[in-house]
């Protein structure tokens, strides 16, 4: 019998591998505009312009959808580690955005 399946009662069950990810959702709606730009910028990163010595230096700050494993799935909604959405939840929390989580369970097939 193969180690990955096994038959019970005319049943076939299979292990398989998953990863934990959680889908976070945020609602900014009825916040001041300046707390949607800082979640925007959370999300997307930013690009800074400093003028030094006649010149100018730009920075681009990454954002959390550069990070792997972490997806956009729709407006105010990402799919992410676990350690990732715990740091974003807790950002939206200090700026009183509420938010809800969810596990999901992807198969390696699906992550990204």
């Amino acid at each position: 019998m193969d180690d990955e399946k096994e038959v019970i009662d005319d049943e076939r069950i299979e292990t398989i591998n998953v990863a934990l990810r959680l889908v976070v959702s945020f609602d900014v709606s009825g916040h001041r505009s300046g707390v949607g730009v800082a979640i925007s910028q959370y999300i997307h990163g930013r690009k800074v312009t400093i003028r030094s010595n006649g010149g100018r230096k730009r920075y681009f700050y990454k954002g959390l959808v550069s990070k792997p494993g972490v997806e956009k799935l729709g407006q105010s909604v990402l799919l992410m580690k676990e350690k990732d959405a715990e740091d974003f939840a807790s950002f939206l929390w200090r700026l009183k955005v509420p938010c809800r989580q969810w596990r999901v369970w992807l198969r390696p097939v699906d992550l990204p």
